[in-house]
């Protein structure tokens, strides 16, 4: 599955004339620094968003998505995602007398007909039958990061605190050279 990202223009964000004028020929590096410092926030709350919206671990989610830091060649903090459906057995997938119960999207609900769990040599991967017969076997799938990541309650997440975080850390940066906090 190809990687999906989410976009903001910092230009539409803080008026980038004032930065310049303000901080002369280190501007870039107010730039940078401040997207590096505003970015690993916004990529907090964006996996937060995620494991919410999906009911995914943490960790999976995390591991889910790539970051690219903001660099003095490119003035771009970017959040990608890539990877495939997960498995249903990742959703807290336990066996019960209609079929599996699992929790993909944070809603829990029983499978009807499924099977799995508690069988071990199908790796506690959730099935169904597709025919009458023994098999073919269709294994079953919860949420993908990636079409996950631009839509709904992560999207909005991003958005919210790109507005909010990025302007107050180009402003924190600026204010650092110009107190010479950070040598200019």
């Amino acid at each position: 599955m190809a990687g999906e990202l989410l976009h903001a223009d910092i230009s539409e964000i803080i008026a980038l004339e004032d930065v310049l004028r303000g901080a002369g020929n280190q501007a870039p590096h107010v730039i940078r620094r401040g997207l590096n410092r505003a970015g690993g926030k916004v990529r907090t709350k964006v996996i937060r968003a995620l494991r919410d919206q999906t009911g995914a671990k943490y960790g999976a989610v995390k591991k889910a998505l790539r970051t690219k830091k903001a660099s003095y060649n490119r003035l771009e903090y970017r959040i990608e995602a890539s990877g495939q459906h997960i498995s249903l057995k990742e959703f807290g997938a336990r066996q019960t007398k209609k079929g599996v119960s699992a929790a993909p999207w944070n809603q829990r609900r029983i499978f009807p007909h499924t099977f799995g769990p508690r069988i071990g040599k199908l790796g506690g991967h959730v099935f169904v039958r597709t025919t009458k017969d023994r098999r073919p076997l269709e294994k079953l799938w919860g949420p993908a990061i990636p079409k996950e990541l631009v839509k709904g309650e992560t999207e909005a997440a991003f958005y919210a605190s790109v507005f909010v975080e990025v302007p107050a850390a180009i402003l924190h940066e600026l204010e650092a050279i110009l107190i010479g906090a950070v040598p200019r």
